[in-house]
């Protein structure tokens, strides 16, 4: 300790060996095995996905009902689940209600998967509870200490990650009287892009056992496909009496909307390039067929007019 010294004494000291804290915290090893990329918020979704002003209204309306039920009225089911087509607008959906549930103080986390990198299951409880560490801080204090007790727990199943770092850390918070005390959503979009059909489900049946032994103080969202093997999850007796179902098709009641987010957008791109808005570009049969061709689907006008922007 003192290379080089000699004859020294110390009277009434006390020596502390601070090296039991040396090393990374155990948030900093929850955040290495996380995916941040998944994030609402995150950079690598930016833009993201969101509902015209205007559009898809009722939808948002009674989606943020379910996560943030009005006073007085019965507790909503704790789960729920969108699902529909690739292109209906469901992942503008949830970009949109975590964005409201965001600004109301009750959205726990939200995680977003990607089409283009099948994201690894292994990653979606870690990012789950990182964000929810971010959120309640003494719920971080618990996961940070459980983490540095055992650092292997990030390799172990979804399962053990889900009891020891979600449920008992909530239960010890609630015995202190300490727990979140209101129903806290968590967002969970494109579940048919996790790497594998087998993980897909087994999310939604830990989750589900969770909801219906009321362990936690959360409602989860689901937003997919309706893939043949999440249907058949959702089928489960226990499961299918606690969740809450909103289908998102293929449908020309989309038109509507669709003509609107054309007109305010073609606006915008006469506004941007100072064309006068009287100016007959588009004209009236162009946005028609434009609507036509679209077919309900929000992704293909979607994509029309970010190659006219651009």
């Amino acid at each position: 300790m003192f290379p080089g010294a000699h004859h020294l004494v110390f009277n009434h000291s006390q020596f502390i060996d601070q090296q039991a804290d040396a090393g990374p915290t155990g948030i900093d090893t929850l955040r290495e095995a996380a995916n941040p990329d998944a994030a609402h918020d995150s950079s690598a979704r930016d833009p993201p996905p969101q509902c015209f002003p205007g559009t898809r209204e009722q939808l948002i309306e009674d989606t943020v009902h379910w996560a943030v039920p009005t006073v007085g009225t019965d507790d909503p089911l704790p789960l729920f689940w969108m699902k529909g087509p690739a292109g209906v607008g469901k992942s503008a959906v949830a970009q949109t209600c975590v964005g409201k549930l965001k600004d109301m103080g009750r959205l726990g986390a939200a995680f977003f998967f990607a089409v283009r990198t099948r994201d690894k299951a292994a990653q979606f409880f870690p990012t789950i509870i990182y964000q929810l560490c971010s959120e309640f801080p003494d719920y971080r204090d618990l996961v940070d200490r459980l983490i540095r007790r055992d650092r292997t727990i990030l390799n172990k199943t979804m399962a053990t990650q889900f009891r020891v770092l979600i449920v008992e850390p909530l239960q010890e918070l609630e015995r202190k009287g300490k727990g979140i005390g209101k129903r806290i959503a968590i967002f969970i979009d494109g579940l048919d892009e996790c790497e594998s059909a087998n993980a897909q489900c087994e999310i939604i049946r830990i989750i589900a056992t969770a909801a219906r032994d009321g362990t936690t103080p959360f409602c989860w969202a689901f937003f997919s496909r309706p893939e043949a093997h999440i249907e058949g999850t959702f089928a489960i007796p226990d499961i299918i009496r606690i969740t809450a179902t909103s289908v998102l098709p293929v449908s020309h009641d989309a038109d509507g909307d669709i003509e609107l987010y054309l007109r305010s957008s073609f606006e915008n791109i006469l506004r941007r390039r100072n064309i006068s808005l009287m100016s007959q570009w588009p004209s009236d049969d162009d946005i028609r067929t434009l609507v036509h061709a679209a077919n309900g689907l929000f992704v293909y006008v979607a994509t029309a007019v970010r190659r006219i922007t651009t």
